[in-house]
Order: C-alpha cells, then sequence, then structure tokens
C-alpha cells in the first residue's frame, strides 16, 4: 500500500489551524474535525509532473507490451519491448534491464548488438545501486523496423563475473547469458488488401520494320561512311602541309629569318644581346637542318668539333663559322657591347656561310611524291 503524498501548502494551513485550536482550549472536542482535514488535505494533493510520486506512477501502471525475463544465478535478466502490436513507422522501445547481487561484475551488451537490422534512433544507458546493494544497470534503445512483416530481436548476450566471497575458489571466469528472443509483427501502414505496384496492361504490339539488312540499318551506315570521309580529308591536309614544309629548304628558311633580322636594322649597344642570340640560332638551325649537326644543344666549342667531322663542310667554311661564332660569344657571353659596324659585319659573316642554295635538296628535305 502506497501512502499518499501531502501536499505542502494545505499540510501547512492545517498546522495553523490547529495551532489556533490548541491555545483555545479546544482541541479535544474538535478531534474528529482534525482528522478529517488531514485526509482532505492529503487526498487533495496535487501531483506534479516532475515530482518523484508521479513518475514512480506512471512507471508502476505502465505494463510492457512484451516482456521476457531470464535468470541465472545472481542475474537477472529482463527485455521489454514496446508497443506490443507497432505499424510500420512506429518507434520500438526495447529495454533491457540487468539485475545483480553484490559482489558480482556484469558486461552489458555493446552499442547495437545483434540489433543490425533495425534502425537505431536513441540510445540511453542507466546504472544505479538500490539501497539493498542490488546493481541494477540498462539500456533503453529507440528502435525503427526495416519493414513490415514478422520481425525478431535476438537474444541479447550479458557477460558477468561472480565474486561473492561465499564462492571464492570457483571459476573466476566471466560467464555468458542470453536473454530470451522477442518475436514482434510489425504492421503495414497500407490498408489490408491494398496492391502496392499494380501492373499496367499490356502495351500494343509493335510494327515490324520492313525492308532488307540494309534498309534497317542505313544511319548506321551513312554514320559511318561520314566518319570515314572527315579522317581521309584530315589525312590528306596533313600530308598536304607535310609536302609544302619539306620543299621550303633549310637554306630558304635561313636567308628568310636572316633578311627579317636585317630588315629591322642594326641594333643599339642595349639590344645586342638579343640580336646577336638570334644571329647565331639562324646559323645553327641551318647547320642542323643542312648538315644533321645537333648544333642548337651544343656549346660553341663542341659544334665546331662536330663541324670539322662533317665531310660536307670544307676547311674555309669552318673557319668562316669559327669566326662568326666567335663575333657572337664575345657578346652573348663576355657583355660586349659591339659598334653597329661590328653587328654589320657579323651579318655579312653569316650571309657569306650561307653562300648561295645548294643544287640539289638533301634527301631527308626532298618533296614527297
Amino acid at each position: 500500500m502506497r501512502l499518499p503524498i501531502v501536499n505542502v501548502a494545505a499540510g501547512r494551513r492545517v498546522l495553523v489551524r490547529l495551532h489556533g485550536i490548541a491555545r483555545a482550549g479546544e482541541f479535544a472536542p474538535r478531534l474528529p474535525i482534525v482528522v478529517l482535514a488531514l485526509t482532505l488535505a492529503a487526498c487533495d494533493s496535487p501531483q506534479s509532473p516532475g515530482s518523484g510520486g508521479g513518475a514512480a506512477d506512471g512507471e508502476a501502471g505502465v505494463t510492457p507490451a512484451l516482456s521476457r525475463v531470464t535468470e541465472e544465478g545472481p542475474v537477472t535478466v529482463t527485455v521489454a519491448l514496446t508497443p506490443a502490436e507497432p505499424r510500420l513507422g512506429d518507434p520500438l522501445s526495447l529495454t533491457l534491464t540487468v539485475e545483480s547481487e553484490p559482489g558480482v561484475t556484469v558486461e552489458m551488451p555493446a552499442f547495437g548488438e545483434a540489433l543490425g537490422r533495425f534502425s537505431i534512433v536513441d540510445f540511453t544507458p542507466r546504472e544505479e545501486t538500490r539501497e539493498d546493494g542490488v546493481s541494477v544497470a540498462s539500456q533503453r534503445y529507440t528502435l525503427q523496423p526495416p519493414m513490415s512483416g514478422r520481425q525478431r530481436i535476438p537474444p541479447l548476450r550479458i557477460e558477468y563475473l561472480d565474486a561473492r566471497p561465499e564462492y571464492a575458489g570457483e571459476d573466476e571466469e566471466f560467464r555468458e547469458l542470453l536473454s530470451e528472443e522477442l518475436i514482434i509483427e510489425v504492421a503495414s501502414v497500407l490498408p489490408e488488401g491494398a496492391v502496392l505496384d499494380e501492373l499496367l496492361p499490356p502495351r500494343t504490339a509493335l510494327p515490324e520494320l520492313g525492308g532488307g539488312f540494309i534498309a534497317r540499318n542505313w544511319p548506321w551506315f551513312g554514320g559511318a561512311a561520314a566518319l570515314l570521309g572527315v579522317l581521309g580529308f584530315a589525312a590528306a591536309l596533313w600530308q598536304r602541309r607535310a609536302a609544302e614544309r619539306r620543299r621550303v629548304t633549310a637554306w630558304d628558311r635561313a636567308m628568310r629569318r636572316l633578311d627579317a633580322l636585317a630588315g629591322r636594322g642594326l641594333p643599339l649597344p642595349v639590344e645586342a644581346d638579343a640580336w646577336y642570340v638570334e644571329l647565331s640560332d639562324i646559323v645553327r638551325r641551318y647547320i642542323e637542318d643542312q648538315y644533321g649537326v645537333r648544333a642548337p644543344e651544343l656549346t660553341t666549342e663542341e659544334f665546331l668539333q662536330e663541324a670539322r667531322r662533317s665531310a660536307d663542310l670544307s676547311g674555309a667554311r669552318r673557319e668562316l663559322l669559327s669566326a662568326f661564332l666567335e663575333r657572337c660569344d664575345r657578346v652573348k657571353f663576355a657583355a660586349y657591347s659591339p659598334e653597329q659596324r661590328e653587328s654589320e659585319e657579323a651579318l655579312t659573316l653569316a650571309r657569306r656561310f650561307l653562300g648561295e642554295p645548294p643544287e640539289a635538296p638533301e634527301p631527308q628535305l626532298q618533296e614527297a611524291v
């Protein structure tokens, strides 16, 4: 039997009244009235939502829709699930409660263990010790079922170690205790007998394609022919441009660049460095294209050594080339500032070295037939 909780304000009013009665010496004749006042104050006391009594009443008045209890030695496991008949989309409240006697160590299941098919919305663990020394550990899950129909919550595994003094000397290893399985039926949100996916009626027969193989596939043949035409045109254009490039000899390219350089005029002292770099590059490129000597990648000394091995360059031309490159190196590497007269002489040496165009182009420069 639970005693009612007396409202504090009502109790104070009753005590004030009793105090007045006692002072007046009227307590004994009015004893029935005092008892009645205390009874009404106790019964009329409102319970606030946050009071301890209200919470206890709420927990005592709610009976889990589905509950299973498993006992083993000093451990009692209770697994409860609400509601009993959920619909798809309703949250499920699963509570696992483990009570153990003093001296027993309990290991609760890991988070989400054996609940892989359910979506975990919320999780609340809790531990407390009652006045009698019994430890109470609980885990409360808020779950969402994956689908409608028959669903099962597998047994949950609890481990415990019994270290009570009266059992000292026995096997001191953790033991496993499994809760009982819970089976529920999740109702569908659709009305009973409703069709989930109603099939559409079959379409009419498609018309048959007429004509032969070519008539049915002419778009593919047309696309392939157009692609081949584009590729052929691109190949012909590339060959034509390559032939034009081959028709221009190394001497023609060098003389064209040399005339363009001379057309810009002789350099001033501050412009001499860039002017002499371009002048020497014209001669070096000519030698590379005409005689196959990799002149641009070699120093002047290395290039002259390679030129001496070429039978196409006579001794007089090698000496002329050496004098020309020495003039260019003085400006490029020795920071020499030449006068315009000296620049004109260097330009003349370059023209003398190039000389007249060769009578016949080299094999690598012949136009393709």
